[in-house]
């Protein structure tokens, strides 16, 4: 007997939250790659009633698609980045976060903006130093050139440079 019957339903709570996520992951790991960050690092933990991205230790945001309560939540400090992903209606703050009511497929359109919630989430990662010895290199590329993305995401002249302040080089533009 080779018939099998699938029966829909018994879906793990968070199976909507892994597709939308698998879906996008492949967004989410570039635009970390692109920031010189590792993009392995970049995971999806399901919890009890919602799931979360983190990059490495530090929490992008929170998926929810179970039942009839669908939303992404993001930190209040990446709101301006996720206003255009619905109306002021749908949105509302809950403790820490920025709740925005949308669907799965919103989400899913909507895939470079939370990839710029990912940005935010590496460019909170604090500092663990100041500058290398490649402080010069990095001045006259406009960005940091350590050859190690996972050192130099603690470097704080990296995020002195996004910023578009350049204290050294030849493209200096503080006095």
């Amino acid at each position: 007997m080779s018939d099998q019957i699938a029966l829909s339903g018994f879906e793990e709570a968070s199976a909507k939250e892994q597709a939308v996520y698998d879906e996008i992951a492949p967004m989410l790991r570039s635009a970390a790659e692109a920031m010189g960050a590792d993009p392995a690092k970049v995971r999806f933990k399901p919890l009890t009633n919602y799931s979360s991205v983190y990059y490495d230790t530090t929490l992008a945001f929170r998926l929810r698609l179970r039942g009839s309560v669908h939303y992404i939540e993001v930190p209040l400090s990446s709101r301006p980045t996720v206003l255009q992903l619905a109306p002021p209606e749908k949105q509302a703050a809950v403790g820490d976060f920025w709740r925005i009511k949308c669907k799965s497929s919103e989400m899913v359109q909507h895939r470079e903006i939370i990839a710029d919630v990912l940005r935010d989430a590496i460019n909170r990662i604090p500092k663990s130093w100041d500058c290398c010895s490649r402080y010069l290199e990095c001045s006259d590329a406009k960005r940091c050139v350590h050859p190690d993305p996972s050192t130099a995401l603690g470097c704080g002249y990296r995020k002195i440079l996004a910023s578009g302040r350049i204290y050294y080089g030849v493209n200096r533009n503080i006095d």
